[in-house]
């Protein structure tokens, strides 16, 4: 009864606090997106790592329900670790709270095992280090690096995971713990494999163009400093959208629920009912003119087999090696659209030492990923896998494949040799 009591008057206490945050009157805007991704990241994953540590044996509640953990320690411990630590950001704070957070849950664990709410077993402190070193330290990262706008990729990279282990675990067991559906199985088949990977493609090569190209990450409010209209965004204005639609379709069959439809239905309802009007009037005011061209020439929700009006690029090719000239006139037979084609030496610069790309913005490709993103210009078929060839970390494997080759030239050719 005593800890009963004890728990009551905690949640209690956490209430107030959370009460406190939302009606203060000076509220930090900055700050409380920092708090929304590092509520998100650990929301999501606490549940997921304590279930494994749960099943490897560390520890175990002695409450038992679909998360393997009490609700109520959940919530506490989602906002311990997601909300507190987000008012402690400057340089030298998170040697201070991880010492702290080491210490309270070191402390706190064999006190929850006192009052019976769990058992430790041997290892158990490993298992706690390795919790915060999963859950903890990212949230804080994730919300340490939006606060102060840095390492936009990091911070797009986690939004991508966050959305993988919503979509691909989160949901699933919670339409489960629900019995909408059947127990959730992970089955390997390599054929569904592919055909997932090609729905959520376009999603995933759209989101290394926002940090790349736009300086900003998918998530509307970390958003893009630059308007991307070059990559899967000159083909499709919504290809994030468009790509979570059609796995909810994937899903659907893998599942073998019809449940996921809801999914789609949903995707697709917010992108006309509720994003069409936010992004519109948001992408006005960052980008004025520029937006409404786009707009005009780019569908929201399927794929142009040409792009319209891509940005200008130019790329240069090295006319002394026989492998580039052939690649060269390769392009030369194409009917590209907005693409120049020069040589090398006509670029005004440092001389060139790979075939290299340059974009409207002025922006600069080399090698295999000049080769890649000269074929947005081309067709959707050929920009597809330019969008493949160009993703990372698949460019960097092509291009060392590149690096080991010898190519006929009296001098070393440009797509085979590295700046220095």
């Amino acid at each position: 009864m005593e800890i009963e009591i004890i728990r009551s008057s905690i949640l209690l206490v956490t209430f107030i606090f959370l009460g406190g945050l939302i009606l203060k009157k000076d509220q930090n805007k900055k700050r409380n997106w920092a708090i929304f991704y590092s509520l998100i990241y650990v929301g999501t994953t606490l549940p997921i790592v304590n279930y494994v540590f749960v099943e490897l044996g560390l520890w175990e509640f002695s409450e038992k329900n679909d998360i393997k953990m009490p609700y109520d320690l959940y919530f506490l411990w989602t906002i311990m670790w997601g909300v507190i630590p987000v008012f402690f950001l400057k340089k030298h704070d998170f040697k201070f709270l991880f010492i702290i957070i080491l210490w309270l849950d070191l402390l706190m664990m064999p006190q929850l095992e006192k009052f019976g709410i769990l058992t430790l077993y041997d290892n158990w402190i490993l298992g706690e280090i390795a919790l915060i070193l999963a859950v903890f330290i990212p949230a804080y990262l994730w919300s340490y690096l939006y606060y102060y706008q840095k390492m936009n990729g990091i911070r797009a990279g986690f939004q991508v995971m966050i959305m993988i282990l919503l979509l691909f675990v989160g949901l699933p067991y919670l339409l489960y713990f629900y019995q909408l559906i059947p127990q959730p199985i992970f089955r390997r088949s390599s054929i569904e494999f592919q055909v997932l990977l090609i729905l959520a493609f376009p999603a995933l090569s759209a989101t290394q163009g926002l940090v790349r190209k736009g300086k900003g990450t998918p998530f509307p409010y970390d958003a893009t400093k630059r308007l991307v209209r070059n990559g899967v965004y000159a083909y499709c204005r919504n290809p994030i959208q468009w790509s979570q639609t059609m796995i909810f379709f994937s899903l659907s069959y893998y599942h073998q629920s019809w449940i996921f439809l809801i999914g789609s239905i949903i995707s697709v309802a917010y992108v006309f009912g509720v994003a069409e009007f936010q992004e519109r009037e948001d992408m006005e005011n960052r980008f004025d003119h520029e937006w409404s061209v786009y707009l005009s020439q780019v569908p929201n929700w399927y794929f142009l087999w040409k792009p319209i009006n891509i940005p200008k690029g130019t790329i240069y090719f090295d006319r002394n090696c026989q492998q580039c000239s052939a690649i060269e006139a390769w392009y030369q037979e194409q009917n590209t659209i907005n693409l120049e084609i020069k040589a090398a030496s006509e670029y005004v610069g440092t001389p060139l030492t790979k075939v290299t790309y340059i974009d409207g913005n002025g922006e600069e490709e080399n090698g295999i990923n000049a080769i890649a993103q000269a074929f947005d210009h081309i067709h959707l078929g050929y920009a597809s896998l330019g969008w493949f060839i160009h993703f990372y970390p698949i460019s960097f494997l092509l291009q060392l494949i590149i690096d080991s080759m010898v190519f006929d030239r009296v001098e070393e050719c440009e797509i085979n040799n590295r700046k220095t």
